[in-house]
């Protein structure tokens, strides 16, 4: 009885330890060329790397006073120069960044985005101190809920982007980098304060500057 030739398949078979005896092959040289570079490593090395790092994370577990302490010297600069203008500025920190709030009676008339000849000179003083901040402003113009409607300002939108804008041209003018710059318009959508009151709606007519490192 003649013996069946066997097919590719079988000799494949055989073949097969091939492939894990090099994948054998391939980790018995990585370990012993880990041997190797443990065994020459230099120890003063080590130590000097191994204090350099500790050194590293020491100075990174610690606050770092300087930022905060600009922001502070920054705010109270500010607060020097608002408190010298007027009441209707304020000064917060809040956790979006140090926020100027300008009540809009200071900045411009009924329904106007005309910056008042008489607050420009603290705006040139809050403009020196921005010039020598490292950080970004945007400024906001919110509304209260009154409807607006006039050949220049359709609607709130219009005129709380324009007070903004008015605020950012005059910055500007004044030699500050237009790239650190934006501006937004709220309307009456980001009140402080209700709107069914008069005082409620006073509060919420106004300008930001929101600066951000």
């Amino acid at each position: 009885m003649k013996r069946r030739h066997n097919s590719g398949d079988d000799r494949d078979n055989h073949e097969r330890w091939l492939i894990s005896y090099a994948d054998f092959m391939t980790l018995m040289f990585t370990f012993f060329v880990a041997l190797y570079a443990l065994s020459s490593v230099d120890i003063k090395k080590i130590e000097q790397f191994s204090g350099s790092l500790e050194q590293t994370f020491r100075v990174i577990d610690k606050p770092i006073p300087l930022i905060d302490t600009k922001k502070s010297e920054f705010m109270e600069n500010i607060r020097k120069v608002v408190t010298a203008n007027s009441k209707d500025i304020t000064v917060k920190n809040e956790p979006r960044g140090v926020v100027i709030t300008f009540s809009d009676g200071v900045l411009f008339g009924s329904g106007s985005a005309d910056l008042k000849p008489e607050v420009q000179k603290v705006l040139v003083d809050i403009s020196k101190l921005l010039s020598v901040n490292p950080g970004k402003f945007t400024i906001e113009g919110h509304t209260d809920n009154v409807p607006i409607s006039t050949p220049k300002y359709s609607s709130n939108w219009e005129l709380s982007t324009a007070r903004a804008a008015s605020m950012l041209h005059f910055f500007i003018e004044k030699g500050l980098d237009p790239t650190k710059f934006a501006v937004a318009g709220y309307a009456e959508f980001r009140p402080l304060e209700s709107n069914a009151t008069e005082e409620g709606r006073q509060k919420n007519r106004r300008v930001e500057i929101v600066i951000t490192q």
